[in-house]
């Protein structure tokens, strides 16, 4: 099924404002009465903005702005065409708006539609085009998307909802490098990849750490006489010798990048922490897999 046909050529709109509030409220009332739905619009307005504070930016150049209304049963998307591109405030002008308003049902669709869009974006040719379109006006955009051949995901995968890769280590990183990539980053798992970006193996900072401690003390059920600093002392002259690959897990959990969602969720769930390190079919790490995906790309993306 193509894209396009899960658009109303009459739901293609010029929209006037003079900020981003402005633009989606406009569109916003006109998508409502369309299709005859009584919402409380300025309350609508506002959790899609505050969604766009918490997940920020999707795509350079299109907004889509969208809320979940579960009394609803169906997906009802709006195509909005700023006068004022750069009135609505983002990094660089915004020529496209694609609301939606997705009912109780209706996300698994709704996440097939926005990964669509996602994969032809990331082409960097097929995203200028589309801007290009959008800014030639509402007629020349919907000629674009009805001659183009942008078909509709049949299954959300894990490429669809995960992370790009931020920060990764080699097997030849000193201990010194780990530490100081974990505080750097905030991540307290970190995937571990070989000169070629091969996926070798993943580093979690709790098991470094519990690594140093004798493992009689992990069977103790009082701790309390545990107060020198010896462990940590311990610690600080290791670091700058011992290599990542003496302390990383070297089966890490990972996926295929058509790996279906809900298998790569249940990976997560099965294990109490940790990321899900996506692969493609050499090996080449693309990309992770995490709770925080889960949250803010399915359950409030």
């Amino acid at each position: 099924m193509k894209l396009v046909s899960m658009l109303d050529e009459e739901l293609f709109l010029d929209i006037a404002g003079k900020s981003r509030r402005e633009v989606y409220t406009a569109l916003l009332e006109k998508l409502s009465a369309f299709n005859e739905l009584a919402l409380d619009i300025p309350a609508v307005v506002d959790e899609m903005l505050e969604r766009e504070k918490i997940t920020g930016s999707v795509f350079r150049g299109v907004a889509m702005p969208h809320v979940r209304i579960a009394e609803l049963h169906d997906l009802f998307i709006a195509v909005g065409l700023p006068a004022d591109p750069e009135a609505m405030g983002g990094a660089e002008p915004e020529h496209l708006v694609i609301m939606a308003i997705i009912g109780g049902d209706m996300s698994d669709v709704y996440l097939k539609m926005l990964s669509t869009i996602a994969r032809h974006l990331h082409d960097p040719a097929a995203a200028q085009q589309l801007r290009a379109a959008a800014a030639g006006g509402k007629a020349e955009l919907w000629q674009y998307l009805a001659n183009s051949d942008i078909k509709m995901r049949e299954i959300v995968t894990a490429e669809d909802v995960m992370s790009e890769v931020s920060a990764v280590l080699f097997e030849d990183d000193l201990l010194s490098a780990a530490f100081d990539m974990f505080s750097k980053t905030q991540k307290r798992f970190l995937p571990v990849v070989d000169k070629s970006g091969r996926l070798v193996g993943e580093l979690s900072a709790r098991t470094v750490i519990r690594s140093f401690f004798p493992e009689y003390v992990f069977m103790m059920e009082h701790m309390n006489f545990l107060n020198d600093f010896a462990v940590f002392n311990e610690i600080f002259s290791s670091e700058h010798s011992a290599p990542v690959r003496e302390y990383m897990n070297k089966e890490p959990l990972q996926v295929k990048l058509d790996t279906p969602l809900i298998q790569a969720t249940l990976l997560i769930a099965r294990q109490e922490a940790g990321d899900v390190c996506v692969v493609d079919e050499e090996n080449q790490l693309c990309g992770v897999f995490s709770v925080e995906n889960i949250i803010n790309k399915v359950l409030r993306g």
